[in-house]
Parts: structure tokens; C-alpha cells; sequence
């Protein structure tokens, strides 16, 4: 008995994970391209560079939307009932030669909106879609206020994607992005002025006065929810009180601070910006100003 063959998983897992992977390597490909355009708010994405994202990230869904109906439905679900592969071994065969036949993009789509995304999700798919279709089918250059709408939505939409794709809620999108596109390139995109803003305006939707986030910075950080809209932070709802604005609302790395004589520390309600310190004898966070000597405030010993 062959054991390796009848513990593998099931033929279309194999072909849905190999999806869902290259459609991860498109998606990291287009975040790369949206970074290395730069912040320039007075330049749209050029024309190479909106062909590109757009096409990758279109290519990307699709992938994931085939993949997750495959998964679910098996190749019923994406095949016409002609070409649909009589046994296993004949969709491997079908597979590994790249020739199976799958329904157009169209007919999958309802189908996948109910394994991935949400509404607002699928309409931003519509948009790409439309955008796709346009560069492929009659090699039509992206207009420059589309090309502008494509540059200031592009990370909105990219993080949309893959927090659809890793199933993650909206306020664990971070988690998810982070473990496909790595920490470096996360951050940039997360930095990026207009997705910021964006991010700044639905925190303010929420809560009138946000703390501007001791990671990113951008003032997006919901003290209710412990959570940064724009890049995912959380504090743990661990704040010190300003020395400037006397607000609780000053960031630090306290789970870190054991380790570390001092560590910088920010407020997210004013510019304030210092060195947060443990004291060993009493076990309390205090703040010292940059350059001044770590003296504890609350214990006699220090």
C-alpha cells in the first residue's frame, strides 16, 4: 500500500493552496509596485505602474475566488459539466497539464462571495475588473485621474484583498498582511500619506477624538477598540499621562520595557515625544524627558 499517496490531501486542496500561493506572490508583487512609487501627492501612478497593480491584484482575486470555490465545491463548482473530469486521476492528469477548463470569472463570482469578502470588497472587485479587462482586451492606457483615484485606493484596496483572503477581521487586517508581505514592506504601505488620511477619517467616524498611533503615526488609533485603523497596533490599553497635555494617552512598548533600561515613548493626543522607564522597586512606568536622568517619581529608592 502506498502510505505517501493515501495520506496526501485531497486533490483539490493541492490545486486551491497552489492558487491561493501565486495569488499571495501577485499581490506582494503589486504592494512592491505601490511602494516604489513614493509619496508624492502631486504625481499619479504612471501608466507601467497602474497596468501593473491593477493587473496583478485582478489576477490575484481571481485566482483566490477559483481557489476557494474549488475548495468548497470541488471542480464541479468551477467547471462546465462537459469538461468536468470524470476521476481524481484525470483532473490531476488535466491539472498538471494545465488544461482544465474552468468557468469564466463571471459565473465564479457569486459563487465565491460566499467563501470570501464582503460587499464593499466585491465592488472594489468590480472596479479592477473593469480597469483589467480594458488593459488586456484592448490595450487601453489608464487615464491619469483614474490613475490618480487607482494610486490614492490602491493600498486601501490591497489590504482589503488579503485580509478577505487570510479570512482575518477588519481589526486583525494587520496580522494577515504583515505575514505575506513581510514587516518592511507593510510599513511602507501603511505610512503612505493618502491611506493615512483615509484611515484618519474612518477612526474619527468612530470616535471624534483618536490618539495618533504610537506605531505609525497616523491619528487613527480607537482608545475604545485598542486599535490602530491604519496600521493594526494595539497597546494593550497601556497609556502613561502626558507630561504636555497631562492626557493618558502617551504609547510605549511596556511589555518590552523589563529588558530595557528606557524606551521611547510618544503621546498620541499632542507632539510630545520622550523615554518611558521601569522602576524595579516599585514595578511602575514612569516618563522622563529625552536626555534626562531615569528617576522615579513614585518610590524613594530610585
Amino acid at each position: 500500500m502506498d502510505r505517501s499517496s493515501s495520506s496526501a490531501p485531497p486533490l483539490t486542496d493541492q490545486v486551491s493552496a497552489a492558487m491561493l500561493h501565486n495569488a499571495g506572490l501577485f499581490l506582494k508583487k503589486a504592494a512592491e509596485e505601490i511602494a516604489a512609487h513614493g509619496d508624492d501627492s502631486n504625481a499619479a501612478f504612471d501608466i507601467d505602474r497602474a497596468t501593473l497593480v491593477t493587473v496583478l491584484m485582478q489576477i490575484a482575486v481571481e485566482l483566490s475566488a477559483t481557489a476557494l470555490v474549488l475548495k468548497h465545491e470541488g471542480f464541479v463548482g468551477v467547471t462546465k459539466p462537459k469538461d468536468l473530469p470524470a476521476t481524481d486521476a484525470e483532473a490531476k492528469a488535466l491539472w498538471e497539464a494545465g488544461k482544465i477548463r474552468t468557468i469564466n470569472f463571471e459565473q465564479i463570482k457569486p459563487k465565491a462571495a460566499k467563501y470570501l469578502g464582503d460587499e464593499a470588497f466585491w465592488l472594489n472587485v468590480d472596479f479592477l475588473q473593469r480597469a483589467r479587462n480594458k488593459l488586456v482586451h484592448f490595450h487601453a492606457p489608464i487615464i491619469e485621474g483614474d490613475r490618480f483615484d487607482l494610486k490614492y485606493d490602491a493600498v486601501q484596496v490591497l489590504l482589503q484583498i488579503i485580509a478577505a483572503l487570510r479570512r482575518t477581521e477588519e481589526h486583525e487586517f494587520a496580522f494577515g498582511a504583515m505575514n505575506l508581505l513581510g514587516l518592511e514592506l507593510f510599513n511602507r504601505l501603511v505610512r503612505t500619506e493618502h491611506y493615512q488620511e483615509e484611515a484618519a477619517a474612518r477612526a474619527r467616524e468612530i470616535d471624534p477624538n483618536p490618539h495618533r498611533c504610537g506605531c505609525c503615526g497616523a491619528r487613527a488609533y480607537l482608545r475604545d477598540d485598542d486599535t490602530c485603523l491604519t496600521c493594526g497596533y494595539s497597546s494593550e490599553e497601556t497609556f502613561l499621562r502626558c507630561p504636555e497635555c497631562s492626557k493618558r494617552a502617551v504609547f510605549y512598548d511596556h511589555l518590552n520595557l523589563d529588558a530595557n533600561p528606557w524606551l521611547k515613548a510618544r503621546c498620541g493626543q499632542c507632539d510630545w515625544e520622550g523615554l518611558a522607564a521601569r522602576c524595579p522597586p516599585c514595578e511602575v512606568d514612569y516618563l522622563i524627558e529625552r536626555h534626562a536622568l531615569p528617576i522615579c517619581p513614585h518610590c524613594e529608592d530610585a
